[in-house]
Order: structure tokens, then sequence, then C-alpha cells
């Protein structure tokens, strides 16, 4: 009788130990109701090089009003996506389905995600995960991005065919902001088109600008454009429509070319009254300006190229290209520098590149590409499109295949190509358009005007861009 409490105390504790065991008394783990999509990725196939960098997210598509599995920044240009190993991750899942385009594109295919696939994702439509529960699912429609034009191809296009009706020989264009600014001359008038990017190029009125000047001239400084007119004056304007006098008179030296900008200086070349010799000059303000030492033999005073840059290294930089010599000589020389002062000429290294007048140069997806310009027999040079890898070191002929100036026009089986004139003293930009809601920008190439050894003056506008360049996400 003595041991019954006790008895009686192991009995319930045992008791209590079992009715708190669920799995004693069958009551259900709890399990996972989501199944919502957590990533896709593709394994590596030796066959299809760069497939396994594809970046998949999950984003809006106000086109299909619901979420879409997709790699927002597209595989390169002929990326196969007929064999993927391709591996999906859920929050919880029972089984996934992949529904696919059947072989002929009558019906539908449904196949059963196992790890261990090949799928021609060509044919993918969309994908079914079913959670944890089984009961609770979630569809996603797949896109895979794959670029649809070649990437290093250069599409060209003759925006405008005629600028304006006046005779006009003399020609400038130069940009800023977002619009550019296009001047031409008769001698005794003066006009001006405006191209806010995006719009239709507008005449505008031009006021202050000589009878007669040089508009190859104009050049742009600390957001002004100067111009030279008759080696004693210097022109100036702030909003690009009217121009007045800068007060810069000295008895003592003349200008003769503006160069570039450069370092927070502008640059210029001058002639001195009292010896007649050449001197690099430069200003702070447009208006004070430094008498520096003199330029190097063979160096241009007149229808050069010049451009300043950042080089490969992101460091300022300035060159210049070809151009008329003190003596009357027409050169091949390419001169660089980085301070203007300290100047390398690269004469040696450029065995390809013609002498030249009324080129011009453009910085462009990492290289310089010139344009235009006439050989010492006064005709347009053979080689009118060049391009250089190396800071202007040495020049070279582009690939033909990827990169020739014309429009291209599609007629049924058949392509016609418009081609560019070759010619001399045209304006050539460099114009970047942001698309901040696409979240990438475009990069052309403007070519305006010009003229040839004839004396035709064009009065056309060619836009082009390379194709890659669009595809930079920003």
């Amino acid at each position: 009788m003595k041991l019954f409490p006790i008895k009686f105390i192991l009995i319930f504790a045992v008791a209590t130990f079992l009715t708190s065991c669920d799995w004693l008394d069958g009551e259900d783990t709890e399990v996972s109701t989501n199944a919502n999509f957590v990533s896709l990725t593709f394994g590596a196939n030796d066959s299809i090089p760069d497939i396994d960098n594809a970046v998949f997210t999950l984003s809006w598509d106000s086109l299909l009003n619901d979420s879409v599995i997709v790699n927002l920044d597209s595989l390169p240009f002929q990326t196969r996506i007929d064999s993927v190993f391709p591996t999906f991750k859920f929050y919880s899942t029972s089984g996934a389905f992949l529904y696919l385009r059947d072989s002929i594109g009558t019906g539908i295919d449904t196949v059963q995600i196992t790890g261990k696939d090949t799928i021609d994702f060509s044919r993918v439509l969309k994908v079914k995960n079913i959670a944890e529960d089984e009961l609770t699912t979630k569809t996603y429609q797949i896109k895979v991005n794959v670029h649809q034009v070649d990437p290093e191809l250069y599409l060209w296009k003759r925006n405008v065919e005629s600028l304006y009706t006046q005779t006009a020989s003399m020609q400038k264009a130069i940009t800023r902001n977002d619009s550019i600014f296009f001047y031409a001359s008769s001698g005794v008038n003066n006009y001006l088109f405006v191209h806010k990017i995006g719009q239709p190029w507008k005449e505008s009125k031009v006021t202050g600008l000589p009878a007669y000047c040089d508009l190859n001239n104009i050049t742009q400084f600390n957001n002004k454009f100067y111009l030279i007119n008759d080696s004693v004056e210097i022109y100036s304007t702030r909003d690009c429509f009217n121009w007045k006098k800068e007060n810069i008179a000295n008895p003592d030296y003349k200008f003769i070319s503006f160069l570039y900008a450069l370092n927070g200086k502008f640059w210029a070349i001058t002639k001195t009254n009292s010896d007649r010799t050449y001197h690099f000059a430069n200003s702070e303000n447009g208006t004070q300006w430094n008498i520096a030492e003199k330029i190097p033999a063979n160096f241009p005073v007149g229808d050069f190229a010049s451009l300043s840059f950042n080089s490969k290294s992101n460091k300022p930089k300035a060159i210049v290209l070809g151009g008329y010599s003190a003596d009357g000589r027409l050169l091949n020389n390419v001169w660089s520098t980085e301070n203007g002062t300290y100047w390398v000429d690269f004469t040696v290294e450029n065995i390809t590149l013609d002498s030249l007048s009324g080129a011009t140069i453009l910085p462009y997806d990492g290289k310089l590409l010139l344009f235009g310009g006439m050989n010492d027999a006064g005709k347009i040079v053979e080689t009118n499109y060049m391009e250089s890898k190396d800071d202007g070191l040495s020049w070279s002929t582009p690939d033909t295949t990827y990169n020739q100036i014309r429009e291209a026009t599609v007629i049924g089986n058949k392509t016609t190509y418009l081609k560019y004139v070759p010619r001399s003293y045209q304006s050539a930009l460099n114009i970047i358009v942001n698309y901040p809601q696409k979240k990438y920008s475009d990069s052309y190439i403007y070519l305006i005007g010009g003229r040839d050894e004839r004396g035709t003056v064009y009065k056309d506008v060619w836009v082009g861009k390379l194709n890659k360049l669009s595809f930079i996400r920003k």
C-alpha cells in the first residue's frame, strides 16, 4: 500500500509524455504554402559559351500585366538556347513543370523539372510550381532575351537630305547640352540651324557674326563658343545665337587657329608681329591670353583636325592631326600632348595615314574615328574613314563587314544601299542620348555637311551608331 503513490506518479508522467508526441497521435507537421520563385540559373555548356552568365530576375511586364522571369541584359548575338541546363529555385516545392510549344508549334508540351534536364528554351513559355503543401501553385511566364542584331554592326541612316536651301559654302556644327548648332555662311550672310535631339531641325536667327568669317574655327570653351576673325578679333557667344566681339586687342601677336580646351585652359596658335614666329597660347577665361613656347617643326597652323579627350588610362589628352605647316606643306603628322606644352609626334607609327586637310576626329566606343580629308593633290582621300584603337598612335581602315557608311533599304528579299559620299570639312559629333526610364542610352555619330574637291557643298545629315552601345544598361 505504501508504493501506490509512487506508481501513480510514474504512470501519470509516462501518459503525459506520450500524449505530447505528435508523431504518436498522428498530428501533421506544418508544411509551406509559399510557391514563389527565387532564382533561375543556366549551367555551363561547352557548346554554348557564356550561357551560364545569364542573370535572371523577376520583373514586371506592363504589356503582359504580370511578373515575368527574364534576363534584362540580353545574351550575346546568336547565342543558342536550344540545349540549356536550367536550375530553378522556389521558396518551397513539391514539383514544378515547364510548358513549351511543341516541336511543330501547334500544341503545348509539359515537362516536369528534375534538376537534370536539357531544355530547348526557345520553346519555353512558362513554369508552374506547386508548393510543399501540394495545393498552392504559382505560374510565371519566362523570357530569354538574346540580342537579335550583331553588336559590332554599325547602322547608318541619312536623316536629312538637305538641311538648308540658301547658298552657303562655309559650315560648322557644334554641340552643347542636348542640342546641335549648325552655322552656315555665304560670306555676306550667316545662318543658324538648331537641332534639339529628338526634334526636327529649325532655322534660328543669328546676330553679331562678322561677314566672311571662317566658321571652321568655332571652338567651345567653358560653355561658350569662340571664333577667330581676320587674325585680330575674337568673337564669342554664350547663348549660341548672339555673338559679340571680345576686347583682347594686342598689337604684338595675331591669332591664327584655336586648338582645343584641355585641363581648364583654352589653347590657340598665335603669330608674333615682331619676328613672325608661331607660338602656342593659352587662356583661362578666353580673353586674357598667355603666349607660350614656339610650335615645333612640322606642327600645323591651319586646316588640321584636333581633339581633346580622355585616354584609355582616363587621363586628359589632346591630339592634332594633319593640316598645313607655316610654310604651306600638307602634313601627315599626329601630335599628342597631355598638358599642352610637351608634345610627342606619332609620325613614325602612322605609315597608313595620308597627308590630310579638312579631316575631323571624334571619340567613340573607346576608339578615335577619323572622317574625311583632302590629300596634297587636292583630292578626297580614298581611305575616307579610319580608326585608332591606341589614342591616335596608329590608324587603320575599319572592317567594312561591320562598318560602312551607307543606309540599307530592304524590299522583299532585295537590299539596296544609299552610300555616303566621301568628302572633307564635314562636322563629326558624338551625341549621347539618355533614356532614364528605360535605363539605357544610345551613342550616336552625326556627320553633317562638308564639301569635295569639285567644290560641291553637302547639306545632308547622316546619323550612325554601333549596336552594342545601346545594350549597356545604366
